[in-house]
């Protein structure tokens, strides 16, 4: 797996609302496809970046919680130039699946 669908994982799951806005640039459709191979999903958010992305995990879809877009609020900024996900060499992915069952653990 790509270190870049971690990063936004882990963003995910460490967020308390069940998802994490992100800037533009940071999803394309090849980590759209693998994301939602373990059960997130993408939608277009204004809501801290015009052209952002708000990534929700599974729980958050589960309880209705997402939306195809979000629209911008009053935090919404144009130019994001020192937006980024944050990179999160610390996280275990591997637990977070297995306690989804996504993958079995030994």
């Amino acid at each position: 797996m790509n270190r870049p669908i971690i990063n936004l994982i882990a963003a995910v799951e460490r967020s308390e609302h069940g998802y994490a806005d992100v800037p533009p640039g940071s999803v394309n459709d090849e980590i759209e496809s693998e994301l939602a191979a373990y059960g997130y999903a993408v939608a277009r958010s204004d809501r801290l970046w015009l052209g952002g992305y708000r990534v929700h995990s599974p729980e958050s879809i589960l309880f209705g919680n997402y939306r195809p877009y979000v629209p911008p609020s009053n935090f919404t900024c144009i130019a994001p130039r020192s937006a980024h996900v944050p990179d999160a060499r610390d996280f275990d992915l591997e637990a977070v699946l297995e306690e989804r069952g996504e993958i079995l653990s030994n």
